[in-house]
């Protein structure tokens, strides 16, 4: 019986030792460190932030790489990532560099189905309105960039922001910067200081004169050309001045040495400009007198991206330099 009992014994000690040996090994004894207490590294830190925009906040991908967008196309392959998804008035192009993207729809018949197909980590868009972003929120993280809120500029660092591309947005400011210096160089012989240069836009009803934005963009903040003085004053009051809406009596207020002109497409706006080019007020302004004033086509102009603005550049040097 004592045998018994002391073979009883020596099997539970045995039992209880196996087991505070796999306890340790396992991790889970009370020398083991707690779950909380792991330092925090790169490959545990947060995958998402929260993002403020125009429609509040958001929590979105640290940084996404599967990207839909209904406006900043251009802006996102400027930071060296190529959205999945684009409307379809982005992908407009024959740039290789917009090949593969695939199409949404156009901004006011959005295809929420394409999109979900998708499986974007994050959507941007421009101005939509709160039941467009409510729809595109139930697909995937939403943040909503308002179009008028930035210049060219402005635009590329906001999606080198939310992108996580910050650097990459810096590399190409730095690589337009010498393109400009370049082009700027080539034309430093063609407009004197002092020199100034209007741009007119012809509708069927309406004649505008443009401010920064669009044409304005490349040949005032790009180019550094001066504006005639009347909207000069206008900039300064709006640094984001689109245009000007005048009367054709107006028109010797808004003269310059250089004149760009561009119409709206259509019959009707081509023969508008038939009737300004045989009166007295056109032919008495100083670009027309010396032959300065230079037809452009909307189509190439009023693009307002980075690769529009590459475009405009190397024709307005063209222009400028015969």
């Amino acid at each position: 019986m004592k045998k018994y009992l002391l073979s009883i014994s020596l099997l539970l000690l045995v039992l209880t030792l196996a087991a505070c040996g796999n306890a340790k090994s396992n991790g889970s004894g009370n020398n083991a460190p707690k779950e909380t207490e792991t330092p925090q590294t790169e490959a545990t830190a947060p995958a998402t932030r929260v993002y403020k925009h125009f429609y509040g906040e958001t929590s979105i991908p640290a940084k996404p790489e599967k990207v839909v967008t209904l406006q900043y196309a251009s802006q996102m392959i400027s930071v060296g990532l190529k959205p999945i998804g684009a409307a379809s008035h982005l992908l407009e192009t024959t740039d290789p560099a917009f090949q593969g993207i695939e199409d949404v729809g156009p901004p006011d018949d959005i295809n929420y189905e394409k999109i979900l197909s998708l499986q974007p980590e994050l959507i941007i868009a421009g101005d939509v309105e709160q039941d467009v972003y409510d729809k595109l929120s139930k697909i995937a993280p939403t943040v909503v960039i308002p179009w008028m809120d930035y210049d060219v500029f402005g635009h590329v660092q906001v999606m080198g922001d939310i992108l996580n591309r910050k650097e990459e947005a810096a590399a190409w400011k730095t690589a337009f910067d010498e393109k400009l210096a370049a082009a700027k160089a080539k034309i430093a012989d063609k407009v004197s200081d002092g020199q100034t240069v209007a741009i007119y836009r012809v509708d069927p009803k309406e004649f505008y004169i443009y401010g920064v934005r669009n044409i304005g963009f490349t040949l005032y903040k790009a180019l550094g050309l001066q504006p005639p003085a009347i909207v000069q004053k206008e900039i300064d009051k709006d640094p984001n001045l689109w245009g000007i809406p005048i009367s054709l009596e107006m028109l010797p207020d808004y003269d310059a040495d250089y004149v760009f002109v561009t119409l709206l497409d259509g019959e009707e706006t081509s023969k508008r400009f038939d009737t300004i080019q045989a009166s007295s007020l056109w032919k008495n302004l100083k670009a027309v007198k010396n032959n300065h004033v230079y037809k452009i086509s909307m189509d190439t102009w009023l693009g307002y991206t980075p690769h529009d603005i590459e475009v405009q550049l190397q024709e307005a040097v063209d222009l400028l330099t015969k």
